[in-house]
């Protein structure tokens, strides 16, 4: 996790890539940022159990987050939800046991 990390601030980070790691069970986020010292992020959600994408584009073409919901606990207590808003004003909607967000390196 990258430290003084708040969730607020990918506002405006541009999502490259949504990948599900089956036999990990992990879901990864590749985003830019436009932030000289961390010009890349992966979001990881350890134990996924859910990844929701719609790509409807109701308010036009966008590949910027608008604003990240969450992680707050599900209802069953047993995972973590995060909702992405995106500037298209479609929605991702993922749940696993922790999220986690990291430099990505490799991009």
């Amino acid at each position: 996790m990258i430290d003084g990390f708040e969730w607020w601030s990918l506002h405006d980070a541009t999502l490259e890539r949504v990948e599900l790691r089956w036999h990990s069970g992990e879901v990864v986020l590749h985003l830019r940022t436009g932030v000289a010292d961390c010009p890349r992020l992966q979001v990881v959600g350890a134990e996924a159990r859910k990844v929701e994408c719609d790509r409807q584009m109701p308010w036009g073409f966008s590949v910027s987050i608008n604003e990240v919901r969450g992680p707050v606990a599900t209802l069953d207590g047993r995972a973590k939800r995060i909702e992405i808003e995106m500037q298209s004003g479609d929605a991702i909607v993922l749940e696993a046991r922790d999220f986690v967000v990291c430099k990505d390196e490799a991009g």
